[in-house]
């Protein structure tokens, strides 16, 4: 949808209309003839007698190319338009990843409010029984306080929770480049492996990341220029045909040639412009290459640390649980070790594991997206279960 209906997408793909009509204007040859016509009327002394009183002359000329300009003008264009499109390719690969980062971010919301939803509904359940226990004279009536307290305390974060939601919807919305709601989102955060890494990820990139297939046909597109300069040094001789009549009527039927001599000017400066140019796309071809290696790089470490995190809260929570409803049995039991304030306090750890486990969740998620980013392939960042 987003690459249907973005506006700053659609604007930037106007480009490639202005890199085409650069290759038709280098498949035109770029001279047109020239034709020159001059006319002199003719006075002749007293006495004389011609046949013709006015002397006409014409000239037609046209530059010639001897130095191969035509062909390296069209690879120059062929090269920007490849540059053109590979820049589009990017900028519609970074609104992927903008747009699933954005995706992933709503969801992470959602799933926050969702647990914040269980925290109310479960502080409400213990203050319920909590209450009934007061009213059998089973427990103090400072208990219901402070746990009612806490269902308080969650509505509180429930509603910034939802504000958040909100702003994150807003921003999937805005990268969409929609003016309608959304429908609702339904995703997991939970992803599989992707199955990649190493050397693998590298090459991978240098086929699929369109801003160093952008840089590369920078680079053909500069030496095309450069060609074109070192050639245009030479100049362009000028052929024509010439007919004048002279006063007698005789004509003269004969051809002309111009050859330019670079001696005064040998276009030095603008060959010198032309190799610094070129040298600096080589220079951001390599560039781009090393960023490329300390994205993936950069990718996986946040990726792998990502995951260790996500296996770490399981274990937790997994333990944690078991603890609570350790303590919820001794609770029930009336156990005299086990008051109100334990109780919370251990269903506070579990919601609060739970929680980190999202943020580890979450962090895969955009890890993945990183690494999508850096390998060029922002389809492996929705790959989900």
């Amino acid at each position: 949808m987003a690459l249907e209906t973005n506006p700053e997408l659609a604007a930037f793909r106007q480009a490639r209309g202005i890199a085409a009509g650069k290759v038709v204007t280098a498949n035109t040859y770029p001279f047109n003839p020239n034709l020159e016509f001059n006319g002199q009327s003719i006075h002749p002394p007293a006495g004389e007698v011609i046949t013709n009183h006015f002397q006409p002359a014409v000239a037609l000329s046209l530059p010639i190319e001897l130095h191969h300009q035509g062909a390296y003008r069209r690879e120059e264009a062929s090269a920007g338009l490849s540059r053109t499109e590979w820049e589009i390719a990017n900028q519609e690969m970074l609104l992927a990843i903008r747009v699933e980062r954005a995706f992933w971010n709503v969801v992470y919301r959602q799933e926050k409010v969702k647990l914040i939803e269980d925290t109310i509904k479960l502080n409400q359940q213990v203050a319920d029984n909590i209450r009934r226990l007061v009213e059998q004279n089973k427990l103090r009536t400072a208990d219901l306080f402070f746990t009612e307290s806490e269902v308080d305390d969650a509505r509180l974060e429930l509603t910034n929770a939802r504000m958040q939601l909100s702003t994150a919807q807003t921003e999937l919305r805005r990268s969409i480049g929609s003016l309608q709601p959304l429908d609702p989102i339904n995703g997991s955060l939970v992803l599989p492996p992707l199955g990649l890494q190493g050397q693998d990820l590298l090459e991978l990139a240098k086929e699929q990341r369109p801003d160093f297939q952008a840089k590369q046909a920078a680079a053909t597109e500069a030496e095309a220029r450069l060609h074109l300069a070192r050639a245009d040094r030479w100049g362009n001789p000028t052929i024509g045909a010439n007919y004048s009549m002279n006063e007698t009527r005789i004509q003269f039927i004969g051809g002309q040639i111009a050859i330019p001599i670079p001696v005064l000017n040998t276009m030095r400066g603008e060959i010198l412009q032309r190799e610094g140019e070129y040298q600096q796309t080589l220079f951001e071809l390599k560039q781009t290459e090393v960023l490329i290696h300390h994205d993936i790089q950069a990718a996986a470490e946040r990726l792998n640390n990502a995951k260790a995190a996500v296996k770490a809260y399981e274990q937790i929570r997994e333990n944690l649980q078991n603890r609570l409803n350790g303590l919820q049995q001794l609770f029930d039991a009336f156990d005299p070790g086990v008051d109100v304030l334990r109780l919370i306090e251990g269903q506070r750890r579990v919601l609060k594991a739970r929680d980190g486990y999202l943020d580890a969740l979450v962090e895969v998620a955009q890890a993945q997206a990183d690494l999508a980013a850096a390998i060029g392939a922002p389809d492996i960042a929705f790959r989900t279960r």
